[in-house]
């Protein structure tokens, strides 16, 4: 059986992960949902001021690693794609273009 590589199937890949249903979008959503949850400093009186910036600190926490994952799942379709191009320039007689 021979190894085949699929130019398509590659482009596909990138292409589903920012569509519309993709994981990147999913993580968008959470990061609007994530940004909606902050306090403002007096949220629970003078007392909860520190409850409400550890909240916060911690929604922050969470915000950073989603911002991260998106910009993972970019550079990764992005990569994926100029796989793509490079397995399409190939010659070899076993590629799928």
């Amino acid at each position: 059986m021979a190894n085949k590589v699929d130019v398509d199937a590659i482009r596909k890949a990138s292409k589903m992960l920012d569509a519309p249903d993709g994981p990147i979008q999913y993580l968008r959503n959470v990061q609007t949902l994530l940004e909606e949850v902050k306090l403002p400093g007096g949220a629970l009186s003078l007392f909860g001021h520190g409850t409400v910036a550890q909240h916060n600190a911690s929604v922050d926490g969470h915000l950073d690693n989603v911002k991260t994952g998106i910009d993972h799942l970019h550079k990764a379709a992005e990569q994926l794609e100029q796989s793509a191009k490079n397995w399409e320039k190939s010659d070899q007689p076993w590629v799928v273009k």
